[in-house]
């Protein structure tokens, strides 16, 4: 199976609500004792284990399906054993959320992974960042914003929710995770 974190690359963006997917994956690396290597062939970097491989891709994240093509096209993993990690503006801050064979939804990253895989028939793990309470805040600038202080409050425990998801879906697969998880 193939784990994909969804970000942006360089401290710019580190703790940014569009890189959730980063802080993620890193989270769940921390609790594996897993070590990043990065790939310049593959634009990203991977962990990789005997049933699993999770990947950061170093591209911005429009881009990010890149990574996505190449790692799955090396290791032969289908699309329907990837399971993509993003932020999502249409869930509210804090809800996890497990979807299979749906459209971006308008996000970037997603979006180019769908291109680039020739499919959208694979898992995503979405993180609820919530819309902007006011209105003239542009989309763009509110998602490459830090998390609010109210909100960074409650980030471990969403994280750590993420990352019991992960878990579930390498051991039980997509059904079992989202009857638990959504």
């Amino acid at each position: 199976k193939l784990i994909v974190g969804l970000g942006n690359p360089g401290l710019k963006y580190r703790n940014t609500r569009h890189n959730i997917g980063f802080m993620i994956v890193d989270k769940f690396a921390i609790d594996q004792g897993l070590s990043w290597r990065y790939s310049r062939d593959w634009m990203c970097f991977y962990i990789k284990r005997e049933n699993f491989v999770v990947i950061k891709p170093s591209t911005y994240m429009n881009k990010s399906g890149e990574a996505v093509k190449a790692v799955s096209k090396f290791f032969k993993i289908a699309a329907k054993d990837i399971l993509v990690i993003h932020d999502e503006l249409d869930l509210q801050f804090g809800k996890v959320r497990i979807s299979y064979d749906s459209t971006s939804a308008g996000h970037k990253g997603v979006e180019s992974a769908i291109k680039s895989m020739g499919s959208f028939e694979f898992a995503r793990l979405r993180l609820g960042i919530g819309r902007p309470t006011q209105e003239s805040i542009d989309l763009e600038k509110y998602v490459l914003e830090t998390f609010g202080e109210d909100e960074l409050g409650h980030l471990d425990e969403i994280i750590k929710r993420a990352t019991d998801a992960i878990n579930s879906y390498l051991e039980s697969g997509i059904s079992a995770t989202m009857n638990r998880f959504n």
